[in-house]
């Protein structure tokens, strides 16, 4: 008897191990790049981060080496959409996988690249197909539309959110999202924002998006604007509370920006126009990049503060005024609220001359 008890506990524990195995869920991403052996190649992933140089995107970037029949990698089990890149027999293959947690097969068959992976991603698949994501990509910066392709691109961002509300909870809709309504307006955020599941909020694509909504309030007109600290040209700390009693017009721009370096004799016109007194200005670079910011103002011979925003901060300055294109350009008032925010159909010139005469 107590043998046969002995046998069936063995006989559940066994079973019992066996279940929890076909259960465990995998805790690893793992790539496996599928070839015929006869060249060698290259894999490389794009970053899912968001990244502002190529510093930053060169480190982001996940390379290895095809030497093999099968070649298996594998990375961290972040779920984002990344874009895969395979170069083999003087052929490059590129695709986009959805990944996280789970394995994928990526076979280079009679020069098609044929990828199986997880129900996620096959699960993303069926929504890029829906929505039209790839033909999206090609036609953002396409200037020449068809009627068709307009049509297409005017229609999107609303076939989107109509997705986002059938799927709450998708984070691949998230990053989607992130990329078609980082320069949204308040309402379209807000639109956004509630169709997604509030627990997706705090998510790497979302939280973004809800920063923005939250400082658009903040910085609209009328409102204190918010302070800072930063270092000049010449290393020194400059602070929105030092330009308090007088006018403050800060310019956001970069050294790379045409349209801002297209500005400056409009602003040195300005400069000259009005004394310090009337009038301060001051240029917040956005440039990630040192040194060339440091030779921009050499170059440009700006005769204003110069500071640069801090990458370091846990939100950037540009953030907090909501700048998602440059140049951009607002008025603070002598008690530090937002007066005006420049339009590109504005003269900046006949603006300032309203307020400040």
């Amino acid at each position: 008897m107590k043998k046969t008890k002995f046998i069936l506990i063995i006989a559940t524990l066994v079973l019992s191990a066996c279940n929890n195995a076909e259960n465990k869920k995998p805790d690893t991403c793992k790539l496996n790049i599928n070839v015929d052996g006869s060249s060698n190649g290259i894999l490389t992933i794009a970053p899912y981060q968001r990244v502002e140089t190529k510093e930053a995107y060169n480190k982001f970037t996940i390379k290895d080496s095809i030497k093999q029949k099968t070649t298996t990698i594998e990375i961290d089990t972040v779920k984002a959409i990344r874009r895969i890149s395979i170069n083999y027999n003087n052929k490059t293959y590129q695709t986009e996988i959805f990944t996280g947690p789970g394995e994928f097969n990526l076979s280079i068959i009679n020069d098609s690249l044929i990828v199986k992976g997880t129900p996620k991603h096959k699960e993303f698949i069926k929504i890029k197909e829906t929505l039209g994501l790839s033909k999206m990509e090609r036609l953002r910066y396409k200037k020449d539309l068809t009627p068709e392709e307009e049509n297409f691109k005017t229609s999107f961002a609303s076939n989107l959110i109509e997705t986002i509300k059938k799927h709450p909870k998708n984070i691949a809709l998230a990053q989607t999202a992130y990329s078609q309504f980082w320069g949204a307006d308040a309402k379209t955020l807000d639109t956004v924002l509630n169709s997604f599941d509030s627990s997706l909020h705090t998510n790497y694509f979302v939280a973004p998006l809800v920063e923005r909504r939250k400082n658009l309030d903040l910085v609209a007109v009328g409102m204190p604007a918010p302070t800072f600290t930063l270092k000049s040209y010449d290393n020194k700390d400059v602070s929105l509370t030092d330009y308090k009693g007088k006018y403050l017009l800060i310019d956001f721009w970069a050294y790379w920006c045409g349209p801002c370096i297209k500005g400056f004799p409009e602003l040195k016109e300005i400069r000259e126009t009005y004394t310090e007194d009337q009038l301060s200005i001051l240029s917040i670079s956005t440039d990630k990049n040192y040194d060339k910011w440091i030779e921009a103002v050499d170059k440009h011979k700006l005769p204003w503060t110069q500071v640069i925003d801090d990458a370091k901060l846990p939100v950037s300055i540009g953030s907090k005024y909501t700048v998602i294109a440059i140049p951009h350009l607002i008025l603070i008032s002598p008690e530090g609220n937002i007066v005006y925010k420049h339009k590109y159909t504005d003269s900046l010139t006949e603006e300032l001359k309203k307020i400040l005469n």
